[in-house]
């Protein structure tokens, strides 16, 4: 891959026949990407997990990827971007908030950092802290990741999947901080109306033919539009690939029977005469079965589609709606010294759906883990449990087939 600068001054990136090809097992993840990203465009890239967008996104920052091959031309004038990475890096999860702000941040705008604590509501006397930030949060790890990014001189904005952790009036003020900033935004996400309040250009990166053919599609609209017009092509389409097929139908339908009627005649006939012209209209008709056949690979092909992910559950007999199975009374969370909740009152019964709100840090993860360590401890009960970061269920020395088939089902 070529990255290089362009004249100074056009802020934008260009990209040519950009493909990303996956080293251990030559997938492309992207095909022939072209577009050219303009100074101040809000770029959304999507397509389900596994479609390369993380990847592409760092393609277009730039950066070197050892697990894959990069072909294309990347031309760009960028001097100064911001990043914030789909889960907290490695090299800040022992850091310390201190550390983070004050040291090596010689380019911090330290009037806009504090001012963006007052916005997301973080203390910011906690700027100066022996707090570890992998200890904090996932919610309030991604949140000083923005201020730390957003303080900073940037020219374009790079987010993977910034609303996923976040707290709901966070993920609205970064909603409007996307639309008002003048700078290029370059992000990742699978949140609809996320999308809908903040991309202007489309890149939709998808895998069809079960997945073993990749396409990208781009539109400079605003995702709701965008989602409009695919369903609005792919029912115009469906609907002429049908209406083609029928007509072509019909008339293969009135071909054979013109050809099988010749071929009797042909079978049945003694003259030599009649036999002539029926082997010349044979002729004819085989001629005219393969311009039909030259015919039907222009007609309009039905659309492709991603293959729908078919999820189930057991068939487990369901607890009694009635049935108590937590009742916490006056119940106290805290994480260290830190008081989260005071006499929290809570009851879960048997089919009950529960959501736990508030803002990052407020201890949404501590209470549901507490409810996971009350309802393990019960033997009448399955229980299934996600965490927020997966990596703590998953045993990453396995390979997937390895890992679900642990279980023997």
């Amino acid at each position: 891959m070529h990255y290089r600068h362009s004249r100074k001054g056009n802020n934008m990136i260009k990209i040519n026949h950009l493909t990303i090809t996956q080293n251990k097992d030559l997938r492309d993840l992207v095909f022939d990407l072209s577009m050219t990203i303009q100074d101040g465009e809000k770029v959304a890239i999507i397509g389900e997990e596994g479609n390369g967008k993380s990847t592409l996104l760092r393609a277009l920052m730039g950066e070197a990827l050892s697990d894959f091959t990069i072909r294309g031309d990347i031309q760009s004038d960028l001097q100064s971007l911001a990043y914030i990475p789909q889960k907290l890096p490695e090299e800040l999860k022992n850091r310390t908030l201190h550390d983070y702000f004050f040291l090596d941040s010689a380019d911090l705008d330290y009037s806009i950092l504090y001012r963006l604590a007052e916005e997301l509501h973080f203390d910011s006397d906690r700027f100066a802290s022996d707090q570890e930030i992998g200890s904090l949060s996932g919610g309030e790890a991604l949140k000083i990741q923005l201020i730390h990014e957003l303080a900073k001189p940037f020219e374009i904005l790079f987010l993977d999947e910034p609303s996923n952790d976040l707290d709901l009036e966070t993920v609205d003020w970064l909603k409007r901080q996307i639309r008002k900033i003048s700078q290029t935004v370059i992000f990742i996400s699978h949140d609809e109306d996320f999308l809908s309040h903040t991309a202007d250009t489309i890149v939709h990166l998808r895998l069809v033919k079960h997945r073993k053919e990749a396409e990208t599609l781009v539109e400079h609209l605003d995702y709701d539009r965008y989602s409009e017009q695919r369903k609005a092509n792919f029912a115009r389409q469906s609907q002429q690939a049908a209406n083609d097929q029928r007509a072509y139908d019909k008339t293969m339908e009135k071909h054979r029977r013109v050809k099988q009627n010749v071929e009797t005649a042909l079978r049945a006939t003694k003259d030599s005469t009649a036999g002539r012209l029926l082997a010349k209209k044979m002729k004819t008709v085989l001629s005219q079965e393969k311009r039909f056949e030259k015919e039907a690979q222009s007609m309009t092909q039905k659309p492709l589609e991603e293959e729908q992910i078919q999820l189930f559950f057991s068939d487990i007999q369901p607890l009694p709606a009635s049935k108590v199975l937590v009742q916490l009374e006056k119940e106290n969370l805290s994480i260290g010294e830190r008081i989260l909740a005071q006499e929290l009152r809570l009851t879960v019964r048997g089919q009950d759906k529960i959501g736990i709100i508030g803002p990052n840090g407020a201890g949404k993860s501590t209470l549901l883990a507490k409810l996971q360590q009350l309802l393990s401890a019960k033997r009448e009960i399955s229980l299934g449990f996600m965490p927020q970061d997966y990596h703590k269920k998953l045993q990453l020395d396995l390979s997937p087939v390895a890992y679900l088939s642990q279980t023997g089902e």
